[in-house]
């Protein structure tokens, strides 16, 4: 069982800097799941944004 990573750039840098191709692909299916689960978290960031500055307006 592997324990959990967060999804942080640093994270997926330093995966992408080993080139170890078994984590790239590991690191992968771990990111397709966080998205499967959560969605587009930068998607809805910036909906959320042009929210709050109608609001603000």
């Amino acid at each position: 069982m592997s324990s959990f990573r967060p999804l942080y750039a640093v994270t997926i840098t330093d995966v992408i800097a080993t080139g170890d191709l078994e984590q790239l692909k590991k690191l992968q299916a771990e990111a397709e799941a966080h998205l499967n689960q959560y969605g587009d978290v930068a998607t809805l960031l910036a909906a959320l944004k042009i929210e709050i500055a109608k609001a603000e307006a």
